[in-house]
């Protein structure tokens, strides 16, 4: 690698995935110095802001399934419920700690003592103690309570919860709207001195961009010596960008959700984050290929389905419809590829429609069909496609079943897998 814009070590990350096949862009990686990514935690939270999604009501089966999909992922830390809410929110959590996964399992608690208490009764690793921070909070909420009155009850409640021993992590509901920085700068600190392990910044509302973001986690980090996690709401579309903007700028934990679920827009996507720490900063613990199958189990059990052009898992993320698209994955897949389908769990797909080309033919009679056919008998067929969209109104994409059944009958032959007419011209799609 040449470009003198590149750190050493953004070199070195950047020359190790493209051993894996992943081509990024390599300006992820100007003066590259973000801090090691081998100390960084996701932390998902699909079984408790997952399950405030409205609509959806896990059971504690369902919660048991995700936490082992979860766990094979590899995913560090499972926020597991809120046990304070019910009885069966305390019984499935006391399950999941039973199932003795390699996650560490926490739970969720407002900043009260018999929150706390139900917590430390479910044998929990950690407490999510949630105490909202900003001044529109503090006075609607708790009725003009003063910013010495928050600090007193942010320390007792930190304090008696790390007298469990639990793992504490101080969630500052609210914190991207508190606009005295001086205010937000004490409660962490004041939280880091009555035991807590880990400050969570937290954007509710989703309001933040990138650049805020990333000021607000450096400037907490110049008074605390704890680890930040960051908590981001998807209300601008933006919570995947402002949790990477957050770890580029120091957090070492990412809080998130499968399929994004959580209250109205969601929070960033546990099977987005995971890539893009892979991606844009070498993290590299995960087994990627279980992330669309770990979708699939949460649409199955939620029955709410994503879009089919969502990001990394989405059915259409690794699919090809533009003939232009189609000629040149046919050439070398790093043209419209910049990683393999495979490392997400995914296969690549080509769509037979009124936009493909004569390679999208060949690459769904070959891959599909196990049928090897000319590029002059492609040509004959997709001009067949052609006509029926543009004078029969046509208006979905041929099967393999289909576009079987209008090569036979273009070919005029009994099908026996080969066509003795094949010119072979060109490279064949390559399965990765």
């Amino acid at each position: 690698m040449e470009e003198e814009y590149l750190s050493e070590r953004g070199e070195k990350i950047l020359r190790r995935l493209n051993r894996e096949g992943i081509l990024p862009s390599p300006y992820n990686f100007v003066a590259y110095n973000s801090p090691s990514m081998d100390e960084h935690v996701v932390h998902d939270s699909t079984l408790r802001e997952g399950e405030q999604t409205p609509g959806v009501v896990f059971s504690i089966e369902d919660k048991l399934r995700i936490a082992k999909k979860l766990d094979e992922v590899g995913i560090q830390e499972i926020e597991s419920g809120f046990p304070a809410a019910s009885e069966k929110q305390r019984k499935c959590i006391e399950a999941l700690v039973n199932m003795n996964l390699d996650a560490q399992i926490s739970a969720f608690a407002r900043a009260k003592h018999e929150d706390i208490d139900a917590v430390a009764d479910t044998g929990a690793d950690g407490v999510v103690v949630s105490f909202s921070v900003s001044h529109y909070h503090r006075k609607h909420k708790f009725h003009n309570m003063s910013q010495e009155e928050y600090l007193d009850k942010l320390a007792d409640s930190i304090s008696y919860a790390d007298s469990y021993g639990l793992f504490v992590i101080y969630s500052a509901e609210d914190t991207t709207r508190e606009s005295d920085l001086n205010f937000l700068k004490k409660a962490f600190k004041t939280a880091e001195e009555a035991g807590t392990d880990r400050a969570r910044i937290v954007d509710t509302l989703g309001c933040i961009n990138p650049g805020g973001m990333a000021f607000l986690v450096r400037e907490i980090r110049k008074v605390i010596d704890i680890p930040i996690e960051i908590h981001c709401h998807n209300d601008l579309g933006l919570a995947l960008a402002n949790s990477m903007a957050a770890v580029e700028a120091g957090a070492s934990t990412v809080s998130s959700s499968v399929n994004g679920l959580g209250e109205r827009a969601g929070i960033a996507a546990t099977e987005e984050v995971v890539p893009a720490l892979h991606i844009l900063f070498g993290m590299s613990r995960f087994e990627m290929s279980q992330l669309t199958e770990l979708t699939k189990i949460v649409e199955d059990v939620t029955g709410i389905r994503v879009s089919p052009h969502k990001p990394i898992t989405g059915k259409n993320a690794t699919a090809h419809s533009s003939g232009i698209h189609q000629q040149g994955v046919f050439m070398n897949p790093s043209t419209y590829e910049f990683y393999p389908p495979e490392l997400v769990g995914q296969r690549r797909k080509v769509y037979i429609d009124e936009l493909c080309g004569r390679h999208g033919i060949m690459y769904i009679a070959e891959n599909e069909l196990g049928m090897n056919i000319s590029e002059n008998l492609a040509e004959k067929v997709l001009s067949k496609i052609k006509t029926s969209f543009s004078h029969d109104g046509r208006r979905s994409a041929y099967t393999p079943s289909e576009l079987k059944e209008l090569i036979m009958e273009i070919q005029g032959v009994d099908f026996h897998g080969t066509d003795n007419h094949r010119k072979n011209s060109g490279k064949r799609f390559s399965q990765e």
